[in-house]
């Protein structure tokens, strides 16, 4: 306001009226704009520039409320105008004088592909069914096309796996116009455990797909001269496989290996291996209440992105293409944000205690499209829903009461399980003190239902060392199977590769004459099978590795988290200390056991307060033999924490993960890092259990034998009830 002091004059004009004058006076304007600008008469407002890629960032600035002048968004360098580049994106437009044929055109996904044709351009449209018309849906859709002008004909009770019924259909195609582009979307599902499928199923399943594809293929070379698209809709069954649908999966490669045929000989083609689809077909009737499903690793793709999709796919030159969401590989342990700093960090709020609880969020800068962010990530990550005028009314306040609310009930939910379940402390890493006369031997032979035919397997212990842990696992399994002990008798120190080293002679021995191998690692023990696995592969043998709940990465946070210790005498106590508490549990004697163990001044003295403190008869095992044990896991916390795995050379095997239900540690990666360690695929399965209950889980025994690890009574319930009916796209 101080520069109307000095007398200036204000003037509002109505820009929009100089569009309407002449010429000369739009020259004038310019050129006393240009000469103000010139001699620095006119200036510029206040400002802040964004670029053209940071539209998100430039909303959010100017939805705070505290910019001062305009926000602009910069898109051109006016200076540098010959070196921009604009992309050209190619639109698939469609002819008005060729016709359309879809196969499985009344199904979900058949309806919004043919209105997506039709709003390109397209005029005449031929859609087959098995059944014609189901609903008044349907009949609607192709009332409305028609009113576009569209001619559209429903071709109903012909097989396109049929010669003669297909032959049929293309002309009268033909009759309506030269045929442009051929869509088969047609499906039926006969899903089902292997051992349950049946010839019949199979040629169910290859009717709509393999066998009506191969007939469009060979008919439309010679019906069709001027056909620029020939479109077969596949699945991420066949590109990535899907448990029960093996007629499926092999129906969509048949179809597969026909385009890349057709493209061979010059022909058009195209399969598309397409995820799950949300809003229409056989996922979106799964669907209760558009709760958002994960199958497969995959998440439902929204219909108009599909057709976005399908947009690039037309007017590319590849046989093969897949289109599918990949659900996000979450962590482990809770370390997103709660309620409270989820709405401060949208509307980027610093300090909460900078601001009034009771102030309406509208009144803090909240526009309209935080209001929609808001409502849709409380609803997407808390599972809260709220209505607009909820969200006007809301403030900080509600927000914490929300929050406590929500994090109550999380640990209610948890709160049986895990403080039941849930162990900490070495307790975590040993199950057993062992037999003295059983662990004198490295190979222990298990008592397994060793069927005929079946190679031998390698199991290694945890970091007790001793193969007692797999008893009760050991019945289960199939094969002949040999526990690979550690040495509990030696006092020196070695690494885990060193380990390794002195169990290969032995393991060699038993797997003589064969070019494959088995080694199964729990906890510890996976990290000697990993060092034992990269000698096969040196020998030039390939097989599977099993890792049950353990890896490089799980276990050095196991020690961390739960054997936490400033320097290695602060180790050492507490490892003697988790030691006692596993052979006298709930000692009354830990707290004097504790101050004796800090009075000592070396390791061998505390191992003497430590088998002096232990009552006579607790353990059948010699004093000479605890003293080992003692020393030997202290041994091997110290390898762990040595052994680094970042200038080793990855493995060329794919591993098997399997994780307890209940985990040992927070803010650790799903495959527990093991994605650094092969270049192979990495299955992760989660089995029922927590690190020491897992072993006694009769789907260990299932992983190991090969076999699905679901009940197959139970998985094949599942797949009744996801594909109870035959459907058609």
């Amino acid at each position: 306001m101080a520069s109307f002091l000095k007398e200036i004059s204000f003037h509002g004009i109505l820009l929009d009226n100089l569009f309407n004058t002449s010429s000369e006076q739009k020259i004038h304007l310019k050129e006393l704009l240009q000469k103000g600008l010139d001699n620095g008469l006119i200036k510029p407002l206040t400002r802040t520039v964004f670029s053209k890629d940071q539209i998100e960032e430039a909303f959010r600035y100017m939805g705070a409320g505290k910019r001062i002048g305009k926000v602009i968004i910069k898109i051109l360098d006016e200076k540098n105008l010959h070196d921009i580049s604009i992309p050209a994106l190619p639109q698939y437009n469609c002819l008005k004088d060729r016709s359309y044929v879809i196969l499985g055109g009344l199904g979900g996904f058949g309806l919004e592909l043919a209105d997506w044709l039709v709003l390109r351009g397209a005029r005449n449209l031929i859609l087959t069914s098995r059944s014609g018309f189901k609903n008044g849906y349907q009949r609607m859709r192709v009332n409305l096309w028609r009113s576009y002008g569209a001619r559209v004909v429903i071709v109903s009770g012909k097989d396109a796996a049929d010669r003669k019924d297909c032959t049929e259909i293309l002309k009268a195609a033909i009759e309506l116009a030269p045929i442009d582009a051929i869509f088969n979307l047609a499906v039926v599902l006969k899903d089902g455990l292997w051992e349950n499928q049946t010839s019949n199923q199979f040629v169910e399943s290859f009717k709509p797909k393999a066998w009506s594809t191969k007939n469009l293929d060979d008919l439309s070379r010679k019906l069709c001269p001027q056909l620029r698209h020939f479109v077969v809709f596949s699945s991420v069954s066949c590109g990535r496989g899907n448990a029960g649908q093996a007629n499926y999966g092999m129906s969509n490669s048949v179809m597969e290996r026909i385009c890349e045929a057709r493209v061979a000989n010059g022909f058009p083609a195209l399969a598309i291996q397409w995820g799950a689809i949300g809003d229409v077909g056989l996922v979106g009737d799964m669907q209760d209440n558009n709760e958002e499903l994960i199958i497969g690793g995959i998440l439902q793709q929204k219909i108009s992105s599909c057709l976005q999709e399908l947009n690039g796919f037309l007017t590319q030159d590849s046989p093969i293409v897949s289109s599918m969401i990949v659900a996000e590989k979450k962590i482990d342990g809770s370390n997103s944000l709660n309620i409270v700093d989820t709405v401060l960090n949208i509307m980027n709020i610093k300090d909460l205690k900078a601001i009034n609880h009771q102030t309406p969020l509208t009144e803090l800068g909240m526009d309209a499209m935080m209001a929609i962010e808001i409502k849709q990530t409380l609803k997407r990550e808390f599972n809260i829903f709220l209505t607009a005028q909820d969200i006007r009314s809301l403030n900080f306040a509600k927000l914490l009461e929300m929050n406590s609310q929500n994090t109550t009930e999380k640990k209610k939910n948890i709160k049986s399980t895990y403080n039941k379940d849930m162990i900490t402390g070495i307790k975590l890493l040993i199950r057993s003190i062992g037999n003295e006369t059983v662990q004198t031997d490295v190979l222990m032979k298990l008592q397994t239902r060793q069927l005929i035919g079946r190679h031998e397997v390698f199991l290694i212990p945890g970091i007790e060392g001793c193969g007692s842990i797999f008893s009760n696992l050991a019945g289960n399994i199939k094969s002949p199977t040999t526990c690979l002990q550690l040495d509990n008798t030696r006092s020196n120190y070695l690494s885990i590769p060193d380990i390794a080293n002195e169990l290969w002679p032995h393991v060699l021995s038993r797997n003589k004459g064969r070019r494959d191998f088995v080694i199964t690692g729990y906890s510890f023990g996976s990290l000697i099978a990993i060092e034992l696995a990269r000698k096969f592969e040196a020998e030039g043998l390939t097989g599977r590795l099993i890792l049950i709940d353990g890896a490089p990465e799980l276990m050095k946070a196991i020690k961390s988290q739960h054997l936490t210790a400033s320097n290695n005498e602060e180790l050492e106590t507490n490892v003697l200390l988790g030691i006692m508490d596993i052979v006298v549990p709930a000692s009354s004697d830990s707290s004097e056991l504790l101050i004796g163990l800090q009075q000592c001044t070396s390791w061998q003295e505390k191992l003497d307060k430590f088998i002096a403190s232990i009552p006579a008869g607790t353990l059948a095992i010699s004093a000479d033999h605890q003293r080992n044990f003692c020393i030997s896991v202290y041994n091997r916390l110290i390898a762990l924490e040595n052994y680094d795995i970042s200038r080793m050379s990855p493995l060329r095997s794919p591993i098997l993960l399997l994780k307890p239900s209940i985990p040992s540690v927070t803010n650790i990666s799903n495959d527990y890092g093991l994605s650094a360690i092969t270049r192979e695929k990495i299955e992760v399965c989660t089995i029922e259990g927590n690190h020491v209950t897992i072993l006694d889980n009769t789907k260990v025994a299932l992983a190991i034998n090969n076999e699905p690890l679901e009940d197959a009574d139970e998985f094949k319930a599942t797949l009744m009830k996801q594909s109870a009916k035959e459907a058609t796209l």
